[in-house]
């Protein structure tokens, strides 16, 4: 039976959160006033000493700004698989498990401990006495309605949802799932963003735009504005984890990788992400800056819409002209300069069971051949892709690359989130002919392919639609023998990369943050969901 163990205190949450309106469109967030720093001495007459401006009692900075380059748009984990929206989430919410970024394995986060009986039955024992923000305590009941109720009705998370064909609650801290099909790595699933627990009581008592904030993490929704910034307030109850000497965390969206170093050097921000790569020599050279990085493990590459029958990007040949026309190494400087590395493989490197596989060799004259007998010369082809600034100096890149064989590659630029509804929108009507865009998947070899390449598959960027395909997907996932796996996941890396030429695999990028000096708790995540939920300032 659910445990309320602060009626009052869930009251005033829902007071507090109604009062602020709907933000499930990132329009507004909850209502104002930070948390009291956790050990800030009482006042005793005279003795009493007001903290420095900016500052806790203690003596650390009492916000950390962080600017980010694209806009935080939805507070709901399982409407958004978008890194600016996961990165702010991950302060707020838990996964059952994730990555431990010390030992970069797959750990226990509101999960305590699991078994695996058999590749179709797995038992989870969740964590005693975790909070959420609401006062309720975590429970199966939550786990559930998360996993059950709410997760097959959002694409993000739909495709995780089908692998449990049943649920079964052993009590308010065990529960038993059968799968569809086998998955000896299961536990993976669970550290996926988009599956972060909700309150069941929190959507029982509240409207879902104020449900979908509560979560069980250090940090809890304070104020959103739109195309602006978001900024969390400390949450002092938390049982999860140690809370922060930082009072408030505020994420700033800056786009331009210039305006965000120039924002660092003045005070302004303490930390950005994606500084320019042209800046790492003033981060590290600046006694009062630093520079942080990190091997990353998001896969960028140029993706075609399969489903776009009407466009030349549906014929394989045209496909495997482009991939021998691309030249990686001069994308990579243009893009990255030169932090990155080429990738031959949809398959990154660090996920379990990457083959080193040829891929598709750079090969101008062979390109020019096959343009030529396609008869492209002069025609138009449209490519969409996010503002970053890496993806923009990709397009550019590309644009310039294929204009040599005649093609004009038209560029339209978005939001992240509208490039996201937009790739997954229907493929057959959508127009979208190219894409320029990024896969990051955990460490586990299914969740490479669950998501973005199964036919069903919330993020099938490329509209693949093959049964085959569909097939080693689910056969590697069940099969036990690390050879047999090994043996799946080449054929299938061989066959999305080099037969069907779903994607052309450009590079794995060199992750980087630049922050204030003496700033801790910032850590870089492969996977891009990078965390800031301990970051501290200690003031001199």
């Amino acid at each position: 039976m659910k445990k309320v163990i602060a009626s009052l205190l869930a009251l005033s949450m829902v007071v507090s959160l109604a009062a602020c309106g709907s933000s499930g469109s990132g329009s507004s967030g909850a209502a104002t006033g930070s948390a009291p720093a956790a050990d800030a001495p009482a006042a005793s007459g005279s003795e009493a000493a007001a903290p420095a401006a900016g500052a806790t009692a203690d003596g650390y900075k009492s916000e950390i700004i962080i600017a980010m380059a694209d806009e935080f748009t939805e507070p709901d984990p399982m409407e958004t698989t978008a890194e600016t929206n996961q990165i702010v989430q991950d302060c707020t919410h838990d996964l059952l498990t994730d990555t431990n970024l010390e030992t970069m394995q797959n750990e226990g986060e509101l999960v305590d401990h699991w078994e695996m009986t058999d590749p179709t039955h797995w038992t989870f024992v969740l964590k005693e006495g975790v909070k959420f923000h609401d006062g309720t305590i975590l429970d199966t009941d939550d786990v559930e309605f998360t996993l059950m109720e709410r997760a097959p009705k959002h694409a993000a998370t739909a495709a995780y949802a089908e692998k449990i064909k049943t649920f079964t609650k052993v009590d308010d801290l065990t529960f038993e799932v059968e799968l569809v099909n086998g998955d000896v790595d299961f536990n993976y699933t669970f550290a996926a963003n988009s599956l972060a627990i909700l309150s069941k009581e929190a959507f029982d008592s509240m409207p879902e735009e104020d449900a979908v904030k509560i979560g069980t993490g250090p940090w809890m929704y304070e104020e959103i504005v739109p195309g602006d910034h978001v900024t969390l307030k400390r949450f002092d109850d938390c049982t999860l984890y140690d809370v922060p000497h930082t009072e408030k965390l505020t994420f700033r969206m800056i786009p331009e990788a210039s305006a965000r170093m120039i924002a660092l050097e003045n005070g302004e921000v303490d930390v950005i992400m994606s500084p320019s790569a042209t800046d790492y020599d003033r981060l590290e050279n600046d006694e009062n800056l630093e520079l942080v990085t990190e091997v990353g493990r998001g896969q960028h590459f140029v993706g075609f819409n399969l489903k776009n029958a009407d466009s030349i990007v549906s014929n394989p040949e045209f496909r495997r002209a482009v991939a021998q026309a691309i030249d990686k190494e001069e994308m990579i400087i243009a893009a990255w300069d030169g932090y990155a590395e080429a990738s031959t493989n949809w398959h990154c490197r660090d996920v379990e069971y990457y083959s080193e596989i040829d891929g598709i060799p750079y090969d101008p004259e062979a390109a020019q051949a096959a343009f030529d007998k396609l008869g492209v010369d002069g025609m138009t082809i449209k490519l969409v892709t996010s503002d970053a600034d890496h993806r923009q100096k990709m397009a550019t890149n590309l644009q310039s690359q294929l204009s040599k064989y005649g093609l004009d590659i038209q560029i339209e630029t978005m939001q992240n989130s509208a490039l996201t509804e937009l790739n997954t929108s229907d493929g057959t009507t959508s127009g979208v002919e190219l894409t320029i865009t990024s896969w990051t998947p955990g460490k586990n070899a299914d969740y490479m392919y669950r998501n973005p390449i199964y036919s069903s598959g919330g993020r099938n960027y490329c509209h693949v639609d093959d049964p085959e395909i569909d097939a080693l997907i689910d056969e590697g996932a069940a099969e036990v023998d690390t050879a047999k796996r090994q043996e799946i996941y080449t054929t299938l890396q061989k066959k999305l990369v080099e037969d069907m030429v779903a994607m052309v695999p450009i590079a794995q990028a060199t992750l980087t943050l630049g922050t204030r000096a003496g700033v801790t708790g910032c850590k870089l995540h492969p996977g891009l969901v990078h965390q800031f939920k301990e970051a501290e300032l200690k003031l001199n």
